[in-house]
């Protein structure tokens, strides 16, 4: 399997037993990264020297699937190096597609829910009279936990998943191989946990990441940032429009609502537009995030319609593994924001511009109107809206991307470490 010098450091980490801190831009292999190991283990080490069984914890249940979907054809065609060996079986569980209660398989894509609950011994897809063979399972387990971020939390007691995330991983360090991945750890939330969690740090370095954006002889991806005064609306997003644009809001009705508008401003221009958010059934959804990943894709040639406008919410944050000229967002926290711009100029060659817009403003009880940042923390909204304007006209990369989360994120996330000692 061919690796990034990354990759293979994160490889080698986890092979001997360590456990890794990831922290790498978005389409930058961090998926492989965290598989290679295991992968290449399953087939080639004793079981005592590393689990025969992976669990992957992912914040939502698109991302379980479209891993699945990817990592078994990957798994596949590393297995037809060792015909004598049996293949990895690779299984989900969510909510909506509990295809392994019991934790068998052995590339499990979970939802963090379901993880959890089979770790405290209260899984939700068995009864409490069968719960140890899941935490068996768990406990035996390789771990790796990706998008990290997007665990939930509860900002005003700070529980929640990720907390409980943590908590739990500093109780087993030293005992079993674990990796935490996500593109958006500020720097003290890195170096903080790899302390508590006697973890290894591994980042990207500026060269390596510009190889990986310009791999294939291309240059590298470039995005550039523009802050804009307005709130979003068809105007701005037609103004910009070349052949793939994604408007994203933070709420659906505000979605729905420009999704309206700019139907309206484009009837009869040849530009089609697509909404998608999370109030769509399961088959509604799947359809078309699977004409999503045709029309927005790399390859262009499988592309169908000429000109197109996807209006969404903060659902294709992850999962969708799609790109845009132009990408338009409401103002949320910095690790959204950043997460939404690489739907963006994502592959090598691309040249894209990310446009940020003011939320709306709201009524409070008493009257007084103010921006309407939910369902972020108004602390978060506020702090990323300084921190982009003072950005505006700027292209800004990987390094970038990281002074950005500092200045947002460092004291929140000094918070949430605080809740890891109650």
């Amino acid at each position: 399997m061919k690796l990034y010098p990354y990759q293979q450091r994160v490889k080698t980490l986890i092979q001997s037993g360590r456990s890794v801190i990831l922290q790498a831009p978005t389409g930058a292999g961090k998926t492989r990264a965290a598989l290679a190991p295991f992968i290449e283990a399953f087939f080639q080490f004793p079981p005592e020297r590393f689990p025969k069984q992976a669990i992957y914890s992912v914040p939502m249940r698109v991302l379980a699937t479209q891993f699945t979907q990817e990592y078994s054809d990957l798994a596949d065609r590393h297995q037809r190096l060792f015909l004598e060996r049996k293949p990895i079986q690779v299984r989900i569980q969510t909510g909506e597609q509990p295809k392994d209660p019991t934790f068998v398989g052995d590339l499990i894509f979970a939802t963090i829910d379901q993880s959890l609950s089979s770790a405290l011994g209260v899984p939700y897809s068995l009864s409490l009279g069968r719960s140890n063979l899941n935490a068996g399972a768990f406990y035996a387990s390789y771990l790796i936990f990706d998008e990290f971020h997007l665990f939930p939390v509860d900002a005003k007691q700070g529980g929640g998943a990720l907390t409980t995330t943590l908590q739990l991983l500093s109780r087993l360090k030293g005992l079993i191989p674990f990796i935490l991945m996500t593109a958006t750890f500020s720097s003290g939330m890195l170096n903080e946990l790899a302390r508590r969690l006697d973890a290894e740090v591994v980042t990207v370095p500026p060269e390596e990441y510009t190889m990986i954006a310009g791999r294939g002889g291309k240059r590298p991806r470039q995005r550039t940032y523009h802050v804009h005064d307005a709130p979003i609306s068809a105007r701005a997003v037609l103004a910009a429009h070349q052949t793939r644009t994604i408007a994203i809001c933070n709420q659906v009705k505000r979605a729905q609502a420009l999704y309206e508008e700019l139907r309206q401003q484009t009837a009869g221009t040849g530009i089609e537009v697509m909404l998608l958010h999370s109030r769509f059934t399961q088959k509604d959804r799947k359809e078309k995030e699977e004409r999503l990943r045709r029309e927005f894709g790399e390859e262009r040639e499988q592309r169908q319609a000429k000109s197109m406008i996807l209006v969404a919410t903060q659902v294709v944050e992850v999962g969708l593994d799609i790109t845009s000229e132009n990408l338009h967002t409401e103002i949320a926290p910095a690790n959204a924001v950043l997460q939404r711009a690489g739907r963006c100029a994502r592959y090598p060659g691309e040249l894209g511009h990310v446009h940020i817009y003011p939320v709306p403003e709201k009524e409070d009880k008493k009257g007084n109107s103010r921006p309407d940042y939910l369902p972020y923390p108004r602390e978060l909204g506020e702090k990323a809206w300084v921190s982009f304007q003072a950005r505006d006209g700027m292209v800004i990369d990987f390094q970038e991307e990281q002074r950005i989360i500092d200045e947002v994120h460092l004291e929140s996330d000094r918070r949430l470490l605080a809740a890891m000692d109650r």
